[in-house]
């Protein structure tokens, strides 16, 4: 949910960084000496900020109300400093420093104030980084649905259309979303058929689903939900990667990682690679090709070549060759070994480290692959969620290789699916152990 997950991460980051910055502050003009009043500095400033309130966004988006939490917080700050330094608790070193650095507090945190909301508030509301949405209901005053358009753009979106519930509404929206990009579909229905057809739509078309809660407003606060409009809104997938401190932890790890394999094994491997290759299959020492990426992003692969070079190596960066198999002839022995022990994949470190991969997340296909498999495997789209990684859930269970096997295809849909709505750093770190074991050991799944 977007106001848990803006609570969870972003309100105790000013918050940390607002009392590193007010201790930073004391430690330069006041004492550079005397800890103890160091820290009691910091106590000052978070028994106001606390009690007001003064990192939580309101339900209203009032500028006044907006701002009060603040600035009460800065006034009972300097007040209760001020009492202190008169009862002198606080040593007086200079009193033109105890001014200016009261004085710098207050406009400090003015700032900071005016900063955010003109930041949260109206960064929004001018149409920056907004994405479509679609408002599915019935029984919705006019009223109701002003109210749901002038709420949603705080958290991001915009409706670029409303439909009730005539019979033909999956029709009218697979014909939206032939026509527009939408991201996300935003439900008020109490019927379990007509939420679980729209539910299966969103999750073909790979979109996000909102349901409006026929709840009131303080039950919905007391179960942690968003509040939009006069509705409580529920997620209907978890996604752990949708909060922001999951995803630089993930994006973190990725770092670390790319940085490791680059400066340890991709500086000497290459070469390794390159003289197998002249020897026994000549050409490039790259395979690039076009996958789909996050949200149908293309990109470009990287891989050692592991085949022999020909014309249709060529028609293959566009995903128009035949695919590998078993004892496959064009995989000379050499290039058996890379994919045995999965060191061809080692050059996508490349694009994990550009951020167009993770080191774990669903396999990448071909773009003439995901066409088919788009029609032909139910909630494909949904694995798209998420960064495609190196290895993965579905690659350590043997749902790897080729991609005629439908059945074979649904399972790793399943395998990735649940991978998006189970993710933990503790989830990685267990499939990147289970995929070293299975390099060091030859046993690989479907590597061929």
């Amino acid at each position: 949910m977007i106001q848990e997950r803006y609570n969870r991460i972003v309100l105790p980051f000013f918050f940390l960084t607002d009392l590193t910055v007010l201790l930073g502050l004391y430690f330069i003009f006041i004492s550079q000496t005397q800890f103890f009043y160091f820290f009691l500095a910091g106590l000052l400033w978070i028994f106001p900020s606390l009690y007001f309130n003064s990192y939580n966004v309101p339900r209203t988006y009032s500028t006044v109300k907006g701002l009060r939490p603040i600035f009460y917080t800065v006034t009972v700050f300097i007040f209760l400093y001020v009492i202190i330094i008169q009862l002198d608790f606080l040593p007086l070193v200079n009193l033109y420093l105890q001014l200016y650095f009261i004085i710098t507090i207050f406009v400090l945190f003015l700032f900071v104030g005016l900063f955010r909301y003109l930041l949260f508030y109206q960064y929004r509301l001018k149409g920056k980084n907004i994405r479509n949405a679609v408002l599915l209901g019935q029984g919705l005053t006019a009223n109701r649905i002003e109210k749901l358009h002038q709420d949603v753009t705080h958290f991001g979106y915009r409706f670029v259309n409303n439909f009730s519930f005539p019979g033909t509404y999956i029709q009218d929206l697979q014909n939206l979303v032939k026509n527009q990009k939408i991201d996300i579909l935003f439900i008020h229905e109490s019927n379990k058929i007509i939420i679980d057809k729209v539910s299966a739509f969103c999750d073909e078309h790979g979109l996000r689903l909102k349901l409006l809660l026929p709840l009131s407003v303080s039950a919905g606060r007391r179960a942690g939900l968003d509040q939009l409009g006069d509705y409580p809104v529920m997620d209907l997938r978890h996604e752990p990667l949708l909060y922001l401190g999951n995803r630089i932890m993930k994006r973190t790890m990725d770092f670390f990682m790319a940085s490791l394999s680059i400066v340890f094994i991709l500086t000497w491997l290459p070469v390794v690679v390159k003289l197998a290759q002249a020897f026994s299959y000549p050409g490039p020492l790259f395979f690039i090709q076009e996958r789909i990426g996050r949200n149908g992003k293309i990109f470009n692969l990287y891989k050692f070549r592991t085949m022999v070079y020909s014309k249709e190596s060529e028609s293959a960066k566009k995903g128009q060759a035949e695919k590998t198999h078993e004892m496959d002839k064009r995989v000379p022995w050499f290039g058996r070994l890379l994919r045995r022990t999965n060191l061809d994949e080692y050059p996508q470190f490349l694009n994990v480290l550009s951020g167009s991969m993770s080191t774990v997340g669903p396999r990448p296909h071909m773009v003439g692959e995901d066409k088919v498999l788009v029609k032909k495997v139910r909630r494909y789209r949904v694995r798209r969620f998420v960064k495609p990684g190196i290895t993965g859930w579905a690659a350590i269970n043997g749902y790897r290789g080729g991609t005629d096997d439908i059945e074979l295809m649904s399972k790793r849909t399943e395998h990735d699916i649940w991978y998006l709505e189970n993710w933990t750093i503790w989830l990685d770190i267990k499939i990147m152990a289970i995929t070293i074991w299975q390099m060091i050991t030859l046993r690989i799944p479907r590597a061929y």
